[in-house]
């Protein structure tokens, strides 16, 4: 009976390890190895993390559409609504717009487009000068054309499905996110008994994708491993010496951040600093893997409400919506990027010019929602046209340096977006059973 046990638990243990620090930590030498050292192997193996990345993304819009849907509804439905919208209403735009102030005041003292060398410029120079359209080099997918009627007049029109089920097919996912508010809001008007079988309906999707995804936890070392390995083996060191002062300060001000989000939701849960850090190990992982913030959604809102304790029906609601919209990562670095571009170039920065790039890093930031690649950067425009400043002639530099960034952006999109949800959703004082979980009154 004795080894029939010790027999029938060894595979669990050893299934177990792939979740814990150490085998992560030896996944991630192991990429950074393969990635500096054998970038063969890294491109070989590369269909194994994109599996990974694709099995994960397969589970954020049914998550998305049934927590959205279920939680507005829910919400239309408490006495507590007009509050949390009032708190929504508040704390995002504020949140945009400090942190976009934020990072182009860091930007501003540390200077890391000031006094660059001429062996710097050169460089330089001849990185934007060898790209006739060396922009055609891809670091995530083809490079789509740049609209030139791209405004926020047309960001906001094009955030309407007019077909919710060609959204979902093509993965439009701010036109998803679009239709699951108006659904919810809709569904929570009704007050109508017989809507909750189809609260029940979205409640189960929600747990059956979920269950997906602890599953899939086990095989994030395999995936993480792969992920990190082929971006290694594609940057340039050439580059990133070139690019060495911005990259800095930039990673500098995603790691400010990362502290003050911490420091936030720490004294939102009332609960220590190693206690929020030990929480937010599965979401931190998974952006800095992925470089997905959908991919993340679920162990973010996961994080926030079985670790942390969060109200589930305000984290289900809130996590998604700032993750998605806010894209505070994007905001951040445009800000950076802007002030960087107007260094290089020379350009005096007083009061108004301040006002301009604060302002036009939030809506570019926002302007991001449902993009991934080089068309994330070509938003950069956004906030360098008003200034007169040239879009084609710097972005092959951001395009040479993203794989570098690009972890470091989702992360703080997902840190920062975990951060607001704590400043808005209340703490419980007893812990929801995972029951029905959606269910619960606000």
């Amino acid at each position: 009976m004795t080894t029939y046990l010790k027999k029938s638990r060894l595979p669990h243990i050893s299934v177990e390890w792939l979740r814990s620090p150490w085998c992560i930590l030896v996944s991630v030498v192991l990429g950074v190895y393969i990635g500096t050292s054998l970038p063969p192997v890294a491109e070989a193996i590369a269909p194994i993390g994109n599996l990974y990345l694709g099995l994960l993304k397969m589970c954020v819009l049914p998550i998305l559409l049934s927590a959205i849907s279920n939680s507005i509804g829910r919400l239309m439905q408490s006495h507590d609504a007009k509050q949390y919208v009032q708190r929504i209403l508040i704390v995002f735009p504020v949140a945009m717009f400090g942190m976009s102030a934020l990072a182009a005041v860091i930007a501003i003292l540390t200077g890391p487009g000031r006094n660059l060398s001429a062996a710097t410029l050169e460089s330089l120079g001849g990185l934007v000068n060898q790209s006739s359209i060396d922009l055609e080099m891809s670091l995530t997918g083809p490079i789509p054309v740049e609209e030139s009627g791209t405004n926020l007049a047309s960001f906001i029109l094009n955030m309407v499905p007019e077909n919710i089920f060609l959204a979902l097919s093509e993965g439009q996912t701010l036109k998803v996110l679009i239709f699951a508010i108006v659904f919810g809001i809709s569904l929570g008007l009704i007050k109508n008994a017989n809507t909750e079988p189809l609260f029940n309906i979205l409640d189960s999707i929600y747990s059956a994708f979920n269950q997906v995804i602890h599953w899939l936890t086990y095989l994030l070392p395999f995936g993480l491993c792969s992920l990190l390995a082929v971006q290694l083996s594609r940057i340039g060191l050439d580059v990133l010496f070139s690019m060495v002062n911005f990259v800095v300060v930039t990673l500098a001000v995603f790691a400010a951040v990362y502290v003050l989000s911490t420091f936030i939701i720490s004294w939102r849960a009332q609960q220590s600093l190693l206690a929020v850090l030990r929480a937010q190990k599965d979401p931190t992982i998974l952006a800095l893997a992925t470089t997905s913030s959908l991919a993340c959604l679920p162990a973010a809102i996961a994080s926030l409400h079985e670790d942390l304790h969060f109200d589930r029906q305000t984290t289900d609601l809130v996590t998604p919506l700032s993750i998605t919209l806010c894209r505070f990562g994007s905001i951040i670095y445009f800000a950076a990027a802007t002030v960087f571009v107007m260094q290089l170039y020379q350009k005096p920065l007083d009061v108004g010019t301040l006002f301009i790039i604060i302002v036009g890093s939030v809506f570019a930031g926002m302007a991001t929602s449902g993009v991934t690649g080089i068309l994330t950067l070509t938003m950069l425009g956004l906030v360098l046209d008003p200034l007169k400043l040239p879009l084609d002639a710097v972005l092959v530099l951001f395009v040479a340096i993203d794989p570098i960034i690009n972890p470091f952006r989702t992360l703080s999109i997902v840190q920062t977006g975990m951060a607001t949800t704590a400043m808005i959703a209340n703490v419980q004082t007893e812990p929801q059973l995972d029951v029905a979980p959606i269910n619960q009154s606000v």
